[in-house]
């Protein structure tokens, strides 16, 4: 079932007034009221969709990441460097919202939970050919590794503008976990 035009627009607005809020100061600080008048519209129409600044940071996370791990299950069938570009290409789209959630007053664990949720998924499809060898823990540890890896990448790219080429700082990312795969 198709979400209204006006619903997607007034949504669109209340995330957009929302980031410019947060890029001025940090989420314990954001208001209602601030996101209301920003956003020209009334407190009711946001708790129609909303419950507070919390929920509609997280409602925004994970969103995002609904729409990513929708769309990289079609890539991640054929390498993680296709993941991690179209990880890539997802955020510069909305690089505004994204530089924001990235920044100090947006949620420190959200790059991880990116690519958490990629990773697991890849992990999962490749566990019979790649990871026999390895215990559980060790599977495990090689997830987290990974992650926090890509993760730290994720976010220096966005905090230094996403000045860099998406193919450049994906083939890095992508040499860097081939060269883990090969180590095991």
């Amino acid at each position: 079932m198709r979400t209204d035009a006006r619903v997607r627009y007034t949504k669109m607005v209340i995330k957009n007034s929302f980031a410019k809020l947060l890029a001025e100061k940090p989420l314990a600080k954001v208001t209602v009221k601030e996101i209301c008048e920003l956003s020209e519209i009334n407190r009711a129409t946001f708790y129609k969709y909303y419950c507070d600044p919390f929920d509609l940071l997280d409602k925004i996370e994970q969103e995002f990441l609904n729409e990513l791990e929708e769309n990289v299950s079609q890539s991640i069938h054929k390498d993680f460097k296709e993941t991690i570009s179209f990880i890539l290409v997802s955020i510069k789209a909305e690089s505004e919202l994204y530089r924001t959630l990235f920044s100090e007053n947006g949620d420190p664990h959200f790059p991880t939970h990116i690519f958490s949720s990629c990773y697991r998924k890849f992990v999962t499809i490749n566990d019979n050919k790649q990871f026999q060898q390895l215990k559980p823990s060790e599977k495990k540890w090689l997830f987290y590794f990974i992650a926090q890896g890509c993760s730290g990448i994720l976010s220096q790219w966005i905090e230094s503008g996403m000045e860099e080429p998406i193919s450049e700082v994906t083939a890095f990312t992508d040499k860097l976990v081939q060269n883990t795969m090969k180590s095991l």
